[in-house]
């Protein structure tokens, strides 16, 4: 019977868009963190880390804090970038990063044979998918590898079975791609922006809209109205794939996020997984530390043989997402959303983020990130769990008394939470709206 939570602690691997959110993201539970190296990662169009002073910065965070700090480097270099990323790569080790997450194969061997000592982790962007793949990486160097997003279980199971010289790390949380693991040339064909290169423009996210043109004339086309479908013309056996378009378009291409959090129980079975990753770099704070919260709890109930947490699933259900499936390995709803692209939290959502408390007054001051009044009911959202509060005397940035503020704004409240709730609480905390119509 297991009975020390630290010796059976699984690693949480959770994304840095930047330094705050790596900061949110160490005092939610994330046990590591990954973040871009600047112009080489597939976020770099949206890389908080500018330079190798940020990455030093947080490399430091994560040290103080006990934690690892991996650099994501999984560009797939063309040949005006190799010098420039051969470069990069060696300025980047010198702060000494826990590992490098890397795809091109060009580039592992360059750092093996420049860095060996260096531990390299193979990029998602590699679309490993079998364990003669994971056995040949494993022979190259390679410590542990990020499996593709599209396998089962079983598949997963067996790799680990065969190859278990290789740590293995899996996505258990956030987008999913309509590619195979990002390996997409939609963004390129649209707006010449290489998904490859770290510019990808979401293309498959985005709405469209359905044209009729008779004459292929620009002035003839007309909207489209109401529901269709697109049948194979070469299989018209097979059932046709029904869309409907409302105001804003259609969403053919767009997929549903990742949520294997009731998928866990199997996963952590025979200690096959590493760490189990977030995606979302780029997602704002409250989502980034929601989701850790529930990951957090999930894997540490999990690991001590219990359910998984009431709250981790409440946790969950306050972020926005584009409609769920559990993965690749689980039975679930299609990763296909041909509805939306966007589906907002029924629960609740953020009302501020808490920038300050004063423990004295009881008061806490935010910034406002939907609107919200004292009548509203509330959760505070803390590294230490979720909390019912109460809010009155709502000031805004000027100090004078309001009914109401709004997003964009900054303000003010006195509150009153659970006995079991101290000044420490309010750091890195939320206040949550929660909704009453449930």
């Amino acid at each position: 019977m297991v009975n020390d939570l630290q010796n059976t602690k699984k690693e949480l691997l959770a994304p840095a868009g930047d330094l705050t959110r790596l900061s949110y993201a160490l005092a939610y539970g994330a046990d590591a963190v990954y973040a871009g190296q600047p112009a080489f990662s597939l976020r770099a169009r949206e890389n908080g880390f500018k330079n190798l002073d940020d990455l030093a910065e947080g490399i430091s965070l994560c040290r103080k804090a006990g934690k690892k700090f991996y650099l994501t480097s999984n560009v797939i270099a063309r040949n005006t970038k190799v010098e420039s990323f051969q470069k990069a790569l060696l300025a980047a080790i010198e702060l000494k990063p826990d590992a490098l997450i890397v795809a091109d194969p060009g580039i592992i061997g360059f750092l093996r044979k420049e860095v060996p000592q260096q531990e390299l982790h193979l990029s998602v962007q590699a679309n490993t998918t079998n364990w003669l793949t994971a056995k040949y990486w494993a022979e190259q160097g390679i410590k542990r590898i990020i499996l593709s997003r599209e396998l089962r279980l079983e598949e997963v199971q067996e790799i680990h079975k065969r190859v278990p010289e290789v740590e293995l790390e899996v996505f258990v949380h956030g987008s999913v791609c309509m590619a195979m693991s990002g390996r997409c040339m939609l963004s390129n064909w649209v707006s010449h922006r290489d998904a490859n290169q770290g510019a990808c423009n979401n293309s498959c996210r985005m709405p469209y809209k359905l044209y009729a043109n008779a004459d292929v004339q620009e002035d003839s086309y007309q909207m489209h109205q109401g529901s269709f479908s697109l049948q194979r013309s070469d299989k018209e056996d097979l059932p046709p794939i029904q869309l409907d378009e409302d105001s804003w378009g259609t969403y053919f291409m767009s997929s549903r996020d990742l949520c294997a959090l009731e998928g866990l129980p199997a996963l952590m079975e025979g200690d096959m997984i590493a760490s189990y990753k977030i995606e979302g770099r780029t997602r704002s704070i409250y989502y980034l530390s929601q989701v850790i919260h529930a990951y957090r709890l999930a894997i540490d109930a999990c690991a001590l043989g219990k359910p998984i947490p009431e709250e981790a699933r409440h946790a969950l259900m306050l972020t926005d997402n584009r409609g769920w499936m559990p993965g690749f390995g689980f039975k679930g709803p299609l990763p296909q959303n041909y509805e939306a692209t966007h589906v907002a939290s029924n629960h609740g959502c953020v009302a501020a983020q808490i920038m300050e408390y004063n423990a004295t007054e009881g008061r806490c001051f935010f910034k406002v990130k939907n609107p919200f009044d004292a009548s509203d009911s509330f959760e505070l959202l803390t590294p230490q769990g979720i909390f019912p509060c109460r809010i009155s005397h709502i000031q805004n940035a000027d100090g004078n008394l309001t009914e109401r503020l709004h997003p964009g704004t900054n303000g003010s409240s006195l509150i009153q939470t659970d006995e079991k709730v101290n000044s420490d609480h309010f750091s890195y905390a939320f206040l949550i709206k929660k909704k009453t119509n449930l």
